[in-house]
């Protein structure tokens, strides 16, 4: 890579890092509140179980960390909450994600740099949509679990397509250290280790009749990883199986499942109604009249009720979700800001989503045909099933619990690194196509995704100086 695009990746590293210090340094509030979990583990002595919190269902790698550092920090009083003493517990909280934010934003860095695409032009952008990704930011700028479970998924993710490469023991046992450290991050991250388990089984398979360690690694990733995540004390699922007669319980009880077209409300705040309106629209209209979610049980605006609508309003802006409190704002505040962005969120947003049905189409034509050298290229399926996979995930937890909050698009970042990769190879067909034809069009496209990247920062810039605008 060209020293000139080599200053361009740093100076994106610096902006996204940036961004994530200042809302660490005055957010104090989250989606979930994790940190009473961690308060628990102090107050107690042990880790609390799904009936002591609203949160403490969770595996309890990222609240025992948390505990450890607000002790060593001196932090360790057990403050009325939302006190000053209990403030600062939170930036203890948010500060053990911001290292592990950067690393994410890094790791992002490494994968797109080895991507087979010559231009360094969508190199970059795939990059900085990563980095600067306002949903990115704004989960690792909180006190919560889920960047410990994307940074751990990632490393995971990155072994693997590492380790596909060159079957090495060493890099063999870092992907088992990285799916142990992610189960035990947040349970949702099972989807890394399915999609890890498949790839290899997927490679053992077309090695067949070979000498080939694939079959035996397969094996022992069968064993170890399900009964290291069994015996793990930080997933407490022998002591679940105990208590509740499930090893992973969760807060909320399954709501009825939907009908195809009726659609009907359930007990859950709406967001499932029917599996038509729900999956099979793209509310893009109603987004763009009022872009923002409203909390209300009633009086909602119509896209709350869309997956696909609200996975792509939340991916892009910060604002759309309205929540937690000190982030949300009233009447048309910032509705311009959010506009803009998912106008011209859509191009790179088709290009993931035609890369991903790329990847694959051709995943599976190289396995119908067992075509090793093609399925090489596309580390055997790794990104596809990951990115499926975690699809699906949302999909399930939407139709299970039926409201708006379970459709967040944060659900699907483990799977981080699909996106830069199918970004960039659709990107790079479609480019292939239309410059010949139209030569200003991709001059044009960049220039759009580059206004884009810009109100993406915006996007974040203004939500920390709402914040301050709240400070006493």
């Amino acid at each position: 890579m060209s020293r000139k695009f080599t200053f361009f990746f740093l100076l994106v590293f610096l902006l996204s890092a940036g961004l994530r210090f200042a809302l660490v340094r005055y957010n104090r509030e989250s989606n979930d509140n994790h940190m009473i979990v961690a308060r628990l583990i102090l107050s107690t002595h042990a880790l609390p179980t799904k009936q002591d919190c609203s949160e403490c269902f969770q595996p309890k790698l990222y609240h025992l960390a948390v505990a450890l550092a607000l002790k060593l920090a001196g932090r360790a009083d057990e403050s009325p909450l939302y006190s000053l003493a209990y403030y600062r517990q939170v930036v203890i909280g948010e500060l053990v994600n911001f290292p592990a934010g950067l690393l994410i934003v890094i790791l992002g860095w490494v994968f797109v740099r080895r991507l087979l695409v010559k231009s360094e032009i969508l190199k970059l952008l795939a990059f900085a949509l990563l980095a600067l990704n306002p949903a990115l930011i704004g989960i690792n700028s909180q006190a919560t679990n889920d960047t410990f479970a994307i940074l751990f998924s990632t490393l995971a993710l990155y072994s693997t397509y590492i380790f596909l490469k060159r079957q090495k023991l060493g890099i063999f046992l870092l992907i088992l250290l990285f799916v142990g450290l992610a189960i035990s991050s947040k349970t949702n991250t099972l989807v890394t280790a399915i999609a890890i388990l498949l790839v290899l089984s997927i490679k053992a398979w077309m090695d067949r009749g070979r000498p080939s360690p694939t079959l035996k690694y397969a094996l022992v990733f069968l064993i170890v990883v399900p009964v290291v995540a069994l015996l793990n004390p930080l997933n407490q699922y022998v002591t679940n199986y105990r208590i509740y007669g499930t090893p992973m319980p969760l807060s909320l009880d399954p709501e009825p499942f939907p009908s195809f077209f009726v659609e009907q409300e359930s007990g859950a705040r709406a967001g499932i109604l029917s599996i038509r309106d729900g999956f099979f629209t793209f509310k893009f209209v109603d987004l763009m009249k009022y872009p923002r979610l409203e909390n209300d049980r009633y009086n909602y605006p119509p896209h709350r009720t869309s997956f696909w609508t609200l996975l792509y309003a939340g991916a892009h802006s910060v604002h759309y979700a309205n929540y937690p409190p000190s982030w949300s704002t009233e009447g048309t505040q910032g509705f311009s800001l959010s506009r803009a962005i998912f106008v011209l969120a859509l191009l790179p947003s088709l290009l993931l989503m035609a890369g991903f049905l790329m990847e694959a189409f051709l995943v599976a034509r190289g396995i119908a045909r067992q075509d090793q050298p093609a399925l090489e290229t596309r580390s055997f399926g790794l990104f596809a099933l990951v990115f499926l996979g975690y699809l699906g995930f949302v999909a399930l937890y939407a139709l299970l619990y039926r409201d708006y909050a379970f459709m967040k698009s944060i659900f699907l970042y483990p799977g981080l690194l699909a996106f830069p990769l199918f970004f960039v190879q659709a990107a790079a067909e479609f480019y292939a196509i239309i410059s010949p034809r139209i030569r200003w069009a991709v001059p044009f496209l960049n220039a759009s995704m580059i206004l884009l990247l810009g109100l993406y920062v915006l996007d974040v810039g203004t939500l920390i100086a709402h914040i301050l605008t709240l400070r006493p």
